[in-house]
């Protein structure tokens, strides 16, 4: 069994831009094709990130996600992705907990994300670690295909833990 272990990198990481057009193949399967999907582009450019994590399985890139500062009280959650041979392993929630206890030490009060309705599994991850249907904000206001989540900071506690596959 491999260790998981999470890497905290830089947005041009080669590791994380991979992960990344693979998140957004995975999108563009899933959510509607990449010409429905091309007005979200602007909102996911890499080098636009501000905290950056690949998760690794052995020496493998298997996931990534990033933060990115909202307000001076909100951090956004984005690009989360685990590639699919590993999915079902709580590589997600391993990543989930990172970016919480991060967003927590750069005091941040509330995190807050965009996904979909039809990424049921994506909804799942972000409900259990508290996150909640909320309006939708900034540019997602008029894009009745997104699905806005947050949660607050205060009073969370959550440990990083390194698992087994």
């Amino acid at each position: 069994m491999e260790n998981v272990i999470i890497k905290d990198v830089i947005s041009s990481n080669e590791d994380f831009i991979i992960l990344c057009d693979e998140l957004d193949d995975f999108l563009n399967e899933t959510a509607g094709g990449e010409i429905e999907r091309d007005k979200y582009k602007k909102f996911n450019y890499c080098d636009t990130m501000d905290y950056v994590i690949v998760t690794y399985a052995g020496e493998k890139p298997v996931g990534c996600a990033a933060l990115r500062k909202y307000s001076d009280e909100e951090i956004e959650v984005k690009r989360v992705f685990v590639r699919e041979e590993y999915r079902g392993k709580k590589i997600g929630g391993i990543m989930m907990e990172n970016l919480i206890v991060q967003s927590k030490r750069l005091g941040y009060k509330r995190m807050i994300l965009e996904t979909g309705e039809l990424l049921k599994a994506s909804v799942r991850l972000y409900s259990k670690y508290g996150f909640e249907i909320i309006p939708n904000y900034g540019a997602y206001v008029n894009m009745p295909e997104s699905l806005c989540m947050g949660r607050s900071l205060k009073d969370s506690a959550v440990t990083i833990q390194i698992r087994q596959l």
